[in-house]
């Protein structure tokens, strides 16, 4: 599930980055504010599609009630926390997400939210443009698994 405001950022440093001679600390900024960006992007990514799942409930005051309770049932981005969320909506949709992403997706996407932690707690990160553009690359798989677990048993799925 390709975000287009994160192809557009990263498209824009990529640009920027390959004009010249830059300096490491200017990357450095870059990457770290990229980081931040995927998070941010993945997590509304995230609950717009919970939100359109709870869209086909006819009660509005049910649907407000199960879109309202994401924010509480869900607090990070973890694959082990997207997997629980999914299982509240049925089992096979837990089953279904945590079977379909391989080990090299889990790591890719692990390493958004585990340099994105370091960068929002002070640590910083000391990752390139090209390893955060790869993890982007190789990470947003899984936003199209949970979309497609989520949706697995939904006649019109988004």
């Amino acid at each position: 599930m390709r975000i287009p405001r994160i192809d557009e950022a990263l498209e824009k440093c990529q640009s920027h980055l390959s004009s010249g001679t830059i300096e490491i600390e200017i990357e450095n900024l870059l990457t770290r504010s990229l980081l931040i960006l995927i998070y941010a992007e993945f997590e509304r990514a995230i609950k717009n599609l919970i939100e359109k799942r709870c869209s086909s409930i006819a009660d509005d005051s049910v649907k407000n009630f199960a879109v309202g309770c994401t924010d509480r049932v869900f607090r990070g981005l973890r694959i082990d926390e997207m997997a629980g969320l999914l299982g509240r909506f049925d089992k096979s949709c837990k089953e279904t997400f945590t079977h379909r992403l391989d080990q090299k997706t889990k790591d890719m996407y692990n390493n958004v939210l585990n340099n994105r932690h370091q960068v929002a707690h002070g640590k910083g990160s000391a990752v390139t443009f090209r390893e955060v553009k790869q993890y982007y690359e190789d990470a947003h798989v899984v936003l199209d698994c949970f979309r497609e677990s989520l949706f697995q048993n939904v006649n019109g799925s988004a």
